[in-house]
């Protein structure tokens, strides 16, 4: 605890001082999945974000649709004050329980994803408070999980012989984010110049 508190101070006091935008996922959105980020300048073109998303749907077509996801993520804007073209580089974290495609819908897998992939976007500048933000990222997501029965429960992705398997794994070269975020910039506490 001792550790956590100092870094909330560093994170707050960056936060108060510099271009703060937070954001929200306008695709996502209607269907109830929300994704929503803050995004801190650290420097002239460049910035850090960190965004999340989660699902929270225990039945889609008869199978629980939970997912979580974090993305800390390092990017570059190719003009000042982020805005415009940007590329970033991040490591992605997530949970799911959900029914994986191609699968019927009576079998549901449960398990975390790393990711490691790159974004690239475009920030269009509205107003002075207000920006639309077009990104898609992609890369390794790397899953290790559990497949379920949707009815008994019962473990299905094993047979007698390999039943000391603790997990499945799997990994796969795939976009796994993208849409159009809605951004409002927060009032910076930082002193004007005279």
């Amino acid at each position: 605890m001792k550790k956590v508190i100092p870094l909330f101070v560093l994170f707050l006091s960056t936060a108060l001082f510099s271009q703060t935008e937070i954001k929200l996922n306008a695709v996502t959105l209607p269907a109830l999945i929300p994704n929503i980020g803050i995004e801190l300048q650290i420097g002239d073109k460049s910035s850090f974000q960190l965004d999340v998303l989660g699902s929270f749907w225990d039945s889609i077509d008869g199978s629980p649709f939970h997912v979580v996801q974090v993305f800390p993520e390092y990017r570059h804007y190719f003009k000042p004050n982020m805005r415009g073209f940007f590329i970033g580089g991040h490591v992605g974290f997530g949970m799911f329980t959900l029914t994986k495609y191609g699968y019927p819908n009576t079998i549901y897998q449960s398990g975390q994803n790393i990711y490691l992939g790159a974004t690239i976007g475009y920030k269009i500048e509205l107003s002075d408070r207000w920006a639309l933000e077009v990104f898609l990222g992609g890369g390794s997501s790397q899953a290790r999980y559990r497949a379920y029965d949707n009815v008994t429960g019962e473990r299905v992705d094993v047979t007698p012989e390999d039943n000391n398997r603790p997990f499945n794994k799997s990994g796969e070269w795939i976009p796994y984010r993208g849409g159009i975020m809605l951004v409002y910039k927060l009032p910076s506490f930082r002193p004007t110049k005279k």
